[in-house]
């Protein structure tokens, strides 16, 4: 399926349609639709330093996976998202579909100068998070050590 499009892994406040539209323009359907996914090896770590000091989602090596939504990008769309995600990097990684199917995708990955000590994020970040993982579906006990993570009073 080499359309020009790539399979971009969302794991923070990307999870949310709504926001993804808004920054990417319409989301695909069917095939081309979001659909949950699982990189192994990886946790979910709040320790992007945000320039206000606030801290965002990010992926870090050991874990033992993360959950989140693949959305099908054109180039035009991943550079639009990339003017969002700036203190990132795009990676190749390979993630499993809910059936057990690889498939190549990237995700963002914060630079290491732009990491700080992990911690919470806002809770109104941390309710976008949420918002977007329970409209996917993803699986409740996933979505609940999301929200076990707390939020920084803000």
């Amino acid at each position: 399926m080499d359309d020009g499009k790539e399979w971009y892994f969302a794991y923070g406040s990307n999870l949310c349609v709504e926001q993804m539209a808004r920054r990417t323009g319409p989301i695909g359907v069917g095939e081309n639709g979001p659909r949950i996914a699982r990189l192994a090896g990886y946790r979910l770590a709040f320790n992007m330093r945000g320039d206000d000091g606030s801290l965002y989602a990010n992926i870090a090596r050991p874990g033992d996976g993360v959950i989140g939504v693949l959305y099908r990008c054109d180039e035009a769309a991943l550079a639009r998202l990339d003017a969002y995600e700036q203190g990132y990097d795009r990676l190749a990684v390979r993630v499993t579909l809910e059936g057990g199917e690889p498939r190549a995708a990237m995700a963002y990955v914060a630079r290491p100068e732009h990491t700080a000590d992990e911690g919470a994020p806002t809770a109104a970040y941390l309710g976008i998070i949420l918002r977007g993982a329970r409209r996917h579906g993803l699986p409740d006990a996933y979505v609940r050590s999301i929200e076990a993570r707390g939020a920084a009073p803000h």
